[in-house]
């Protein structure tokens, strides 16, 4: 009798909020909100001891401190943008084919065109020599067709098949335990965020730590100047805001390198998962250590990783044996001087 009120309490949240009724939702929640009132515990601090920051806010709103709160809300912003952004699913790709499909066989049957014509074909977008391959409308093995397309020939369906989703997987895609959902241009899950990196919101992701480096940095050095000037003032102010200052350090440390590291791979076209596991994934076994098969150079990596996303599924296909060869090469002085390393 005493948990009935308890539970009639939980099942009228989860009547109201339906995402409560989910374990994974439930702690994806608790994880967010608990990194919020992180931020604001250190930054609230910082603002209750120093009455000084206050006063200067008000004074000049585009000041010092007034530039550090806007740092503050755009931190948090992205944090929920990166967090609630798709990484960019397999199915929802499928489905988009499919769906692309249904639209050039239903336009084709009202102009009467046959199935072979330019405008009933699908036009997918392919990274590689070959910037576009027509795919001709038959059946539902379109996507199929699509993913072999980008293997090299002779490589078996069997082994592209997801065991869990039961979908073809396109190179660089991985099946997420977590999400329970096969992910394009796998990263990795991120915890904190409660959401797969992939293919979709990496460049968000790198936003998010960029902007939370810069905003742990800034408030480390407000916590020093403040103890520099008020250092034996108040010595339990002092305790709690050298306690904070010694955490804040370490998470500097670690998103520094979060930071540096994320940035080589996005400067080389990799991802975490294809670094850390690059022996175990069939296709890169037999490429050298320091290949990196899907680098075309830093300046068109870093324009296909920051302007180059959009709502249109770009896949990538691997690369040839002599395009392997190609990238093999070391760079000399004339390669520097061609921009064969842009």
């Amino acid at each position: 009798m005493i948990f009935l009120p308890s539970m009639s309490i939980f099942n009228f949240c989860h009547r109201f909020v339906p995402c409560l009724a989910d374990p994974a939702r439930r702690s994806s929640l608790g994880l967010k909100a608990a990194l919020v009132v992180l931020h604001i515990v250190y930054a609230g601090i910082l603002f209750l001891f120093d009455s000084d920051l206050i006063e200067k806010t008000k004074q000049e709103p585009w000041s010092y401190t007034g530039l550090y709160l806007l740092l503050f809300v755009a931190t948090l912003i992205q944090y929920f943008v990166a967090s609630c952004s798709s990484p960019g699913y397999v199915l929802d790709a499928m489905r988009d084919v499919s769906e692309k499909n249904s639209l050039f066989r239903k336009a084709s049957m009202l102009s009467k065109q046959p199935a072979s014509s330019k405008n009933g074909s699908l036009v997918i977008t392919v990274e590689g020599s070959q910037p576009e391959r027509n795919i001709p409308e038959s059946n539902v093995t379109s996507w199929t067709k699509l993913v072999l397309d980008l293997y090299p020939p002779g490589t078996s369906v069997r082994t592209l098949t997801c065991s869990f989703c039961n979908v073809e997987q396109p190179p660089r895609a991985k099946h997420c335990h977590d999400c329970d959902r096969c992910v394009l241009q796998f990263d990795h899950h991120c915890v904190w965020l409660g959401a797969c990196i992939g293919w979709g919101n990496h460049c968000r992701f790198w936003w998010y730590i960029f902007e939370e480096t810069a905003l742990c940095i800034w408030t480390g050095i407000l916590y020093i100047t403040y103890l520099k000037a008020n250092i034996s003032r108040a010595w339990w102010k002092d305790v709690i805001m050298i306690l904070l200052l010694v955490t804040l350090s370490f998470a500097v440390i670690f998103l520094l390198l979060l930071l540096i590291f994320h940035s080589y791979l996005i400067l080389t076209n990799q991802t975490t998962y294809e670094l850390i596991r690059r022996r175990r994934i069939p296709y890169l076994r037999g490429i050298p250590e320091r290949v990196y098969p899907f680098n075309e150079g830093v300046c068109r990596n870093l324009y296909k990783f920051c302007c180059a996303r959009s709502s249109i599924y770009s896949l990538e296909r691997l690369p040839t044996a002599m395009e392997l060869e190609d990238k093999s090469r070391p760079y000399t002085c004339l390669g520097f001087l061609t921009c064969r390393c842009c």
